[in-house]
């Protein structure tokens, strides 16, 4: 039996391979194979840094797994394909780091670059190892096919898998982690396995001689390959089993028996730091005002993560459906989701931004809709390189309309294009909402703070506070910094610049990245001069309406529904939205005149503050549930 390298602490790691290293590491797969004992001493939720230091220090010898995409017995066979191996003693995933790496062999079954090319042809420019952009990027975002087995997952986007270096198809992997040793391999990488042996078959010479005469008398046989499929394997039992066994533990973890309902069902992705998150609390609030206590109940669809409970009233109902459907495929999701709702017989149930919600409206709206209301929240659509549009306010939207009772808007602008976009009649536009969300129920007043500020001749600090993100457009943020290395920039936010491809080391001096905060309230405002928002494209941000109702000067882009908040009279906005010089310019404007810029800073106060009325959505929304779109 080989030996396991000891890794000797004693010398410093090579930064390369230190480096290599921190991209690879997926903390839950580590700590999956870890004892009781050695998990409770890494603490409640050790990040990338604490097991990346238990690794070299000991996991390195003992032989567990830190990267999902490292396979010890497919990265020996490729070797030998190039007449070498692995050291005697030395640790294969650390012979990786170093000599596979250079030589770029691909450690996994998980990962085919000719495959990930081929559907992605971008990335033949990009400037780095294709298998990198996978490890870094691809692994945390659906939209990229890693091999012929597809996607690997059945899981939805996740703006925090990257920074906890979580990979969406992570579940699978770990799905009946009890009958594999996870640190040779596990139940994905096994399916995936199977799946190329029969592909392998499949492209041999006889049979492709067959295929040949066949697609003769039928030519769609050549058609391509369905590659969105996640991989899964037969289950042992017939699903259906799992199926009302998960539905009954669903109701069990919500506290109702058999007979119990539940009036409105709010269905939501997961609760985080989020402008949907923070409407589905407002949502949830005020349908439980106007149905009274166990009147409604929220459930998670998506992901695993409520992490912001107080956006809820304490007494409403809140369920984790995803470790009732954990490994499942897609459609089973759907149906078990289906057969709860039905069983639990609300008169409505709501889509806040729950992918699995749309999905089962989409295909099963029709059985849905005869049975109870459903309604929809929609907020903007997102845009892709090429500035088309996607999202939930398109091809989901477009699937389910007719089964909707009604869809709420908060920005007037958007629900216009869908009228537009679809070329609805009256009728049909009639069930589109437009309704103003309530403030934040916080007094913060730094109206004239501008002003203030230049009075005192202190340095010139702008407050941007957001996602590092595309949409978010942080590039820009940085380019407006190097134009004007006077003005100082805290941002704050998420630290996640890999979309971008922005080093934080590389950033101008005059970025201050602040980490991420729990409220805009809880930000230091007294010590900034203005908010600035560079979003590409957004509905009626809750960063731009806290600024408003704060009494900060705004400089943002005017994309979306940010003209009906910031306007010539009440701000500066940005309509030359791409170009870092526009904004620099709407700064100049800002600091020509600081007394013009308290008195539109609190003209958008006083509009905020009567439009967006806590007691005008309450009405609306206890209208709806009672009378439903019509």
């Amino acid at each position: 039996m080989r030996k396991r390298q000891k890794t000797d602490r004693s010398r410093p790691v090579d930064p390369v391979v230190l480096e290599r290293l921190r991209w690879c590491a997926h903390p839950r797969l580590y700590l999956a194979q870890l004892t009781d004992p050695e998990r409770a001493g890494l603490g409640d939720d050790p990040g990338v840094d604490a097991v990346v230091e238990h690794y070299l220090d000991r996991g390195a010898e003992a032989g567990p797994r830190i990267c999902a995409l490292f396979n010890p017995d497919w990265y020996a066979e490729r070797l030998a394909e190039l007449g070498l191996a692995v050291p005697e003693g030395e640790a294969p995933f650390l012979h990786w780091l170093t000599v596979g790496w250079e030589r770029k062999v691909v450690p996994t079954p998980l990962f085919d670059p000719a495959w990930y090319l081929e559907h992605h042809p971008a990335l033949r420019s990009h400037p780095r190892w294709v298998f990198h952009h996978y490890l870094t990027r691809g692994c945390y975002q659906p939209q990229w096919l890693p091999s012929p087995a597809g996607r690997h997952h059945g899981g939805a986007p996740d703006d925090d898998a990257a920074r906890r270096q979580d990979p969406l198809f992570l579940p699978e992997l770990l799905h009946r982690a009890d009958e594999h040793d996870l640190r040779r391999t596990s139940w994905l990488e096994a399916g995936v396995l199977a799946l190329l042996e029969k592909r392998s078959r499949i492209e041999s010479d006889e049979l492709r001689e067959q295929i040949a005469k066949a697609a003769e008398l039928e030519p769609r046989i050549h058609a391509a390959m369905r590659a969105e499929l996640p991989t899964i394997a037969p289950p042992h039992a017939h699903p259906g089993s799992r199926m009302v066994d998960e539905v009954a533990a669903a109701r069990a973890s919500l506290g109702l028996g058999t007979g119990d309902t539940v009036d409105t069902i709010v269905l939501v992705p997961h609760c985080r730091m989020s402008g949907s998150a923070r409407v589905a609390g407002l949502f949830t609030e005020a349908a439980r005002a106007a149905g009274g206590a166990d009147s409604v109940a929220v459930i998670a669809t998506d992901l695993p993560a409520f992490e912001r409970p107080e956006l809820f009233p304490e007494d409403v109902r809140v369920l984790d459906l995803t470790r009732h459907i954990a490994g499942m495929a897609q459609p089973a999701r759907r149906d078990l989701l289906h057969d709860l709702l039905r069983g639990l017989r609300p008169r409505q149930v709501v889509l806040i931004n729950s992918l699995l919600g749309w999905q089962l409206v989409s295909e099963l709206g029709d059985q849905l809709a005869e049975v109870m209301d459903v309604g929809a929240y929609l907020f903007t659509w997102e845009l892709d390189e090429n500035g088309h549009p996607y999202g939930y306010p398109v091809g989901p939207f477009q699937h389910s309309f007719e089964h909707l009772s009604w869809v709420l808007f908060d920005s007037e602008r958007m629900r216009s294009e869908l009228v537009d976009r679809y070329l609805m009649h009256e009728e049909a536009s009639r069930r589109l909402i437009f309704l103003r969300n309530p403030l934040a129920d916080w007094s913060v007043d730094v109206t004239g703070v501008f002003e203030r500020r230049r009075a005192a001749g202190v340095p010139l600090r702008a407050l941007w506070a957001g996602r590092f993100d595309r949409q978010k457009r942080f590039d820009l943020v940085v380019e407006i910094a190097r134009m004007l290395p006077d003005l100082e920039i805290c941002a704050w936010g998420k630290p996640v610049l890999r979309d971008l491809d922005l080093d934080p080391a590389d950033l101008p001096p005059n970025i201050r990245l602040m980490g991420v905060y729990d409220g805009f309230d809880q930000l230091p405002l007294d010590d900034v001069d203005f908010l600035l928002y560079t979003s590409g494209w957004d509905g009626i941000p809750n960063v731009v309406l806290e600024g408003a109702q704060s009494g900060l000067p705004i400089v943002a882009s005017a994309v979306g529904g940010v003209p009906e908040v910031v306007t010539p009279e009440t701000g500066y906005p940005v309509a030359d939205t791409d170009e870092p010089a526009a904004y620099v310019a709407a700064i100049e404007r800002l600091l020509a005149d600081p007394a013009a810029a308290t008195r539109r800073s609190t003209l958008l106060r006083e509009q905020v503050h009567e439009l967006f009325d806590a007691d005008a959505y309450r009405s609306t929304i206890a209208g709806l549930l009672e009378h439903g779109g019509a």
